[in-house]
């Protein structure tokens, strides 16, 4: 970094005020520091010492100096050397951050040994700011940047760092430091908060018409037959993502793929929440009895047993052509089958029996499985399954229920194999299973009896063992695993639900109360699970209800009546997972954009973890002027003492708030840390995830519909952006505007929001103020 004239000309400057010094007076003399040398210096020859850059308005006012300097500015003696003296004081630190935030708390933890610059003015939106050619400088002359990251300032920052010709090294992003969350994670960690809602919604199949029922899980409401399905749904199971439902009613020979309207929509450097209404694709699925459905984490497949047609659903395509989309098609015999998706678009399908010709009822069941890609080709076949019904997969490898044990079939890495493991010795020799679970990932499978159990299937052990036995008056009814495995419902026939840990096979909690007792155990009529995540949902057909619990000791949390006879079910809505999306080549963001990535680079409205942000500041300085460690970290904790009592005090006033008023709608969504952190929840936001583009109509009315549904008091305005849009949300609403929360910059130095105290003391106070 170039030295300034002042630093050079300081150590002759002191020279001489030593030698006039001793001239005047035979005491012991004390020197002035350097800094004071400078700074005499500085004020009576202007020419010799440049002012800092910056402006007033991207300049905090200077915080007071600590009463005692650090040793290595504090005052020597005369005799000490002029180039010792010159040494203990480092040169300036130049500083340039992103944010006038980050500028203020970099200014508290370096004081006077750093130079801050922020490019942020005061009262600026940091998603709709454009950097300019004298930013290219500031950066050039930086020792250190300063960002929030998380993709906050998008393509602009490392644009402006390549055209300085800085070092990568030297920006530093506070936003990997605070452990950050996410734009899904959001809806995970408050589902059940305040109204006890999770994002999503439930289709709910009734058992003996064609009708659906639709339940809104955010507002409770019940949209009783909302759906048409031709005929009742024997099965209805989401997708892999948790957009569509599909559901197959087999005495229509129809197939409807269901959009559950709330997932979420890719963009560059961003996902959107797309809420829209629940509707059918329309896409043609009809065919000759369609009867087995099997949903994995890309492919969907339904087998057609009167033709035995298979058609094979792509979630990703279906996405992006909708109705217009044709699935693949192939043929695989007519009989009562199935196809389960393995890796590398592999299916394992089931072959015709042999002798189906001559008695196609006597031999609807197959015996073997075969191995197919997406032509139809054979490439495969796996021997020994008497009586095949019932199938699961993991991704790699499908495993039917027999009579006599399990079949095993396995594609990975181009090798094909199959193994039959034995009904555990002593069983019955009629010993059958009828239906097996497994899921993406896990090494076990569940095969269940009616008159045998419940087993688990470990096919790397080839081991089949018994969970839970069947009897005539007790037995296992229905089943589901979680999507990742590691827990397991179980319900049973005298309507006891357990929750099992799938390693161990422990029973974790039991309800047995839940369900109106005497429950209907037959397939058009027993109680069905569906999964989500924070929450199990079971059907009960004879007290006409559908129950949410919890998933940790399965307690009712709520419930909803349903008329006719509920049974099967399915959970659509965002299940926090983008990995699709990204192995797709969306999700990543380009050059020039200030759209938010996956992680909510919010996080200065959470105290604590602005706490993280300054120990990290405090670290970088320290590594740029070791001898400077300790003054670095004593500023640190100094501020983050004030950080520990501005949260005590923001905890104090929400305390006065009761609960189900902490309800926020806000003009753009970034204060999803400050609900986290305190127990509030965000009913929604006027302005999408991106502040550069307006909402649609139909996003607006969607928004005013949910506001009324929560009963939120408040839409709040913010400085950096027009009120004209939540002026209109609050009308149609009837909810009171609030103006002027401070979101993404400080104000100017001498308002209400000067300084980053300051700021959140103001924005708490309105909201507390306004929610009362």
């Amino acid at each position: 970094m170039p030295k300034p004239a002042f630093r050079i000309l300081a150590p002759l400057l002191l020279f001489a005020l030593l030698l006039l010094a001793a001239c005047q007076s035979e005491q012991p003399t004390v020197a002035p520091s350097v800094n004071e040398a400078a700074a005499s210096q500085s004020s009576s020859t202007e020419s010799s010492a440049p002012e800092p850059v910056a402006s007033s308005q991207q300049q905090a006012p200077q915080a007071e100096q600590p009463a005692q300097q650090p040793a290595s500015q504090s005052e020597q003696p005369a005799a000490q050397s002029d180039s010792a003296a010159a040494e203990a004081m480092p040169e300036t630190i130049r500083i340039v951050t992103t944010s006038n935030l980050v500028a203020d708390w970099a200014r508290e933890v370096g004081k006077e040994r750093v130079d801050v610059f922020a490019l942020l003015p005061a009262d600026a939106d940091p998603h709709t700011y454009q950097p300019g050619a004298q930013d290219v400088a500031q950066i050039a002359d930086a020792d250190l940047v300063l960002s929030i990251g998380l993709s906050l300032e998008g393509g602009w920052l490392t644009e402006l760092v390549e055209n300085a010709a800085q070092s990568p090294d030297r920006v530093v992003e506070l936003g990997d430091d605070v452990d950050p969350i996410d734009f899904v994670e959001i809806f995970d960690e408050h589902a059940g908060e305040g109204m006890e809602a999770i994002p999503g919604r439930l289709i709910v199949g009734d058992g003996e018409t064609g009708a659906a029922t639709v339940i809104e899980l955010d507002h409770g409401e019940v949209e009783q037959d909302a759906l048409d399905l031709g005929s009742r749904a024997g099965r209805i199971y989401p997708t892999g993502s948790g957009r569509f439902a599909i559901a197959v009613s087999s005495d229509a020979n129809a197939v409807n793929i269901i959009d559950g309207g709330l997932y979420l929509e890719a963009h560059e450097g961003h996902f959107d929440v797309v809420n829209r209404e629940v509707d059918t694709v329309g896409l043609d699925l009809s065919g000759d009895r369609p009867v087995h459905l099997y949903v994995g984490e890309e492919w969907s497949t339904v087998f057609y047993d009167d033709s035995g047609e298979v058609v094979l659903i792509n979630e990703h395509e279906l996405e992006e052509d909708g109705a217009s989309y044709e699935p693949v098609r192939f043929n695989a015999g007519a009989h009562h089958g199935a196809a389960v998706p393995l890796e590398d678009d592999l299916f394992a399908v089931t072959a015709q029996h042999p002798d189906y010709g001559s008695n196609p009822e006597q031999y609807r069941l197959p015996v073997s499985v075969d191995i197919r890609n997406l032509d139809g080709d054979v490439l495969y076949t796996a021997e020994r399954c008497p009586d095949l019904h019932g199938d699961a997969g993991n991704g790699h490898m499908a495993v039917f229920a027999c009579t006599g044990g399990v079949l095993a079939v396995a594609a990975e890495e181009g090798e094909y194999s199959h193994t039959f493991i034995p009904a555990p010795a002593g069983e019955p020799e009629d010993f059958r299973l009828t239906s097996v679970w497994g899921t993406p990932g896990a090494d076990h499978f569940f095969a269940l009896g009616s008159s045998v159990g419940l087993y688990v299937a470990e096919p790397e052990e080839g081991v089949l063992e018994q969970v839970i036995p069947a009897s005539e008056d007790l037995r296992p009814i229905q089943v589901a695993l979680s999507r990742d495995g590691e827990f397991m419902v179980v319900v049973m026939s005298d309507g006891e639900i357990r929750l099992y840990d799938t390693h161990d096979l422990e029973v974790i909690a039991t309800n047995s109360d839940a369900l109106a007792t005497p429950v209907e155990t037959g397939f058009w009529a027993r109680p069905h699970v569906a999964m989500a995540p924070g929450a199990i949902f079971v059907t009960d057909s004879v007290g006409g209800e559908v129950l949410q619990l919890d998933d940790h000791d399965l307690d009712v949390v709520n419930h909803w009546d349903v008329a006719g006879t509920p049974v099967k079910i399915a959970y659509v809505g965002i299940l926090g997972e983008t990995e699709g999306h990204e192995e797709e080549g969306h999700g990543h963001e380009e050059e020039g954009e200030h759209d938010h990535g996956e992680l909510d680079p919010h996080f200065w409205f959470d105290p604590i973890r602005v706490e993280q942000a300054v120990n990290s500041i405090a670290a970088r300085l320290s590594g740029l002027d070791p001898a400077g460690q300790t003054f670095y970290r004593d500023n640190a904790e100094a501020y983050n003492a004030q950080l520990s009592e501005l949260h005590g005090w923001i905890e104090a006033e929400v305390a006065a708030l009761p609960v189900e008023n902490r309800l926020l709608v806000t003009s753009h969504d970034s204060f999803q840390y400050f609900a986290q952190r305190y127990e509030f929840t965000v009913v929604g936001a006027v302005l999408p995830v991106t502040t550069e583009a307006e909402p649609s109509a139909q996003d607006l009315a969607e928004l005013v519909e949910t506001i009324e549904h929560s009963g939120a008091k408040a839409v709040f305005a913010e400085k950096s952006h027009s009120n004209r849009l939540a002026q209109q949300v609050a009308d149609e609403t009837g909810a009171q505007l609030i103006g002027g929360l401070y979101t993404g910059s400080l104000g100017q130095p001498d308002s209400e929001a000067g300084n980053y105290l300051d700021f959140m003391r103001y924005n708490v106070s309105t909201i507390v103020a306004a929610l009362q």
